[in-house]
């Protein structure tokens, strides 16, 4: 019986790594329609603001540096988020606390061995 349930909360931790990947991807291609969006769109956005009668020089500016701007922030957050993820998967702070104490309960049964 015991067997079977470490089977089982293996499954689960895979799942949740399979969710989290695919969150993760999902991301990605999200970022790409909208920076392929914004690309596209980028000169109808500003003209938007013109018409609107904002036509002062540094708004403009402002605008299409925010338009450009935010991709590239929410692609350098995603690349922080992919390292984390798959480079340090093995090195999560919840693993090493495992380890940390399966290391001091060692230490603890050789050290009352000798006393």
């Amino acid at each position: 019986m015991a067997h079977r349930s470490i089977k089982e909360e293996k499954y689960e931790k895979a799942m949740d790594r399979v969710k989290t990947e695919r969150k993760f991807y999902l991301s990605i291609v999200r970022l790409l329609i909208f920076s392929t969006l914004l690309f596209f769109l980028n000169d109808s956005i500003l003209q938007l603001f013109i018409d609107r009668g904002l036509d002062n020089e540094h708004i403009l500016k402002w605008v299409n540096w925010t338009l450009w701007s935010t991709p590239v922030i929410i692609a350098i957050i995603l690349f922080i988020r992919g390292i984390w993820l798959f480079v340090f998967k093995n090195k999560s702070p919840r693993k090493w606390e495992e380890r940390r104490i399966k290391k001091i309960m060692k230490e603890e049964d050789s050290f009352e061995k000798y006393n």
